[in-house]
């Protein structure tokens, strides 16, 4: 037997607390319509609504249903709550600020008074505290002034000993430092003696006249560099030099060029 909810079913929930009534939403002609339908198994539309609707599927939206209505009660319970909280909060907010400016009130008198009573306690203490100030200073004035008398002259004393003793090492030390100078001279003329001894020649068909000519050939030649290096350091302008630094950049000059631009910076 047909009824007027068979095959067009949408949803089923139990609408009361005993679970004895079914509200059976199906649609028709694209609107929604509403059956309540009574558990009655021996009822002929309840047996229809069985043979195309589970009551476990009945059983399983309901409790989805009631969960969202519970959800939904709570929600309007706890706004409800919170309003009559906010609105608590606000009377006692009122009777806060009520009660706040009395007392500002109250204490602002209360504050002029002992003001009134601190200015002329404090003008009393300034006047023997300044006077008191003044009577110390005077004293300090006459200590500091004694005091500063002794630690010029200590000073003096101990500048005129400094200047001694700085005079006397600067003095030792301008001639270590001449000594140094002259051993190093000596070693350095003694080298390129002894290396003019073992290589009396540094090729067999250039010298270092011949540089500028050719200078790409013999670039990478370290017997060649190294006899320029030995021409440059006898020359008197290289010689006279009393800077060791310049002097050792002329030594770690890696290529030909390098030294030459080195030499000619000096020289200009």
């Amino acid at each position: 037997m047909a009824f007027e909810f068979t095959g067009k079913i949408d949803s089923a929930t139990f609408v009361d607390r005993e679970n004895t009534i079914i509200e059976v939403l199906f649609k028709r002609e694209d609107e929604l319509h509403v059956y309540h339908l009574p558990v009655d198994y021996g009822a002929a539309d309840f047996q229809g609504f069985i043979s195309e609707w589970s009551m476990e599927a009945v059983e399983r939206e309901t409790r989805v249903s009631r969960r969202l209505e519970d959800e939904a009660f709570d929600k309007l319970i706890q706004g409800r709550v919170a309003e009559e909280l906010a609105k608590g909060q606000r009377l006692l907010d009122e009777q806060d600020k009520r009660r706040y400016a009395i007392a500002n009130r109250e204490m602002d008198i209360y504050k002029k008074k002992l003001e009134a009573d601190v200015d002329k306690t404090d003008k009393e203490r300034y006047q023997l505290a300044d006077a008191y100030k003044k009577q110390l200073e005077a004293e300090v004035d006459k200590t500091d002034k004694e005091r500063y008398e002794l630690v010029e002259n200590y000073k003096k004393k101990l500048e005129a000993d400094a200047d001694e003793i700085d005079k006397e090492r600067y003095e030792l030390a301008e001639k270590y430092k001449q000594d140094l100078e002259n051993k190093v001279d000596k070693n350095e003329q003694e080298r390129i003696e002894l290396w003019r001894l073992n290589n009396p020649i540094s090729s067999a068909a250039v010298v270092p006249s011949d540089l500028l000519m050719n200078a790409d050939k013999f670039n990478d030649n370290k017997n060649f560099l190294f006899d320029l290096k030995l021409a440059m350091f006898e020359d008197p302008t290289i010689a006279a030099i009393k800077d060791k630094t310049t002097k050792l950049s002329i030594r770690k000059a890696k290529t030909i060029y390098e030294a030459l631009e080195l030499y000619c910076q000096i020289k200009k």
